[in-house]
């Protein structure tokens, strides 16, 4: 009979967030944004990424509510200057389990017990 080792880590996917800045000095639709897209990485590291169950959409696109558990604690994330360094609504979050990528974007975050939940929307197009 053959013996399988089964392998369950905790966090087995590579999570990634990212904060977009288009170079707006003010939200005004009529002044185009600079040609220079400034990237800030929120972080870069293990994870686990996971559904939520919920699928919304129509005969187009179905939207995934999603979400992302980060082994670091709520007092662990830091600021730069005015600007925080966690998850903020907005940001870009990309999820890597194993073959599979998805991207889509932070609704949420929220801290747990010695974790982060990070919640998210998927789109399929």
């Amino acid at each position: 009979m053959k013996r399988n080792t089964i392998v369950n880590d905790r966090y087995p996917h590579t999570i990634r967030i990212v904060r977009r800045n288009y170079g707006l000095e003010d939200i005004n639709p009529f002044v185009r944004a600079s040609a220079e897209v400034v990237e800030t990485e929120i972080y870069n590291g293990v994870g686990r990424a996971y559904t939520d169950t919920t699928t919304d959409g129509d005969s187009k696109v179905d939207t995934n509510k999603r979400k992302a558990s980060i082994p670091m604690r709520f007092d662990r994330w830091t600021t730069e200057g005015e600007e925080p360094m966690w998850p903020l609504d907005g940001d870009i979050i990309e999820a890597v389990m194993g073959n599979v990528t998805e991207v889509g974007r932070v609704k949420d975050f929220e801290p747990d017990n010695d974790r982060s939940i990070v919640y998210w929307e998927f789109v399929r197009g």
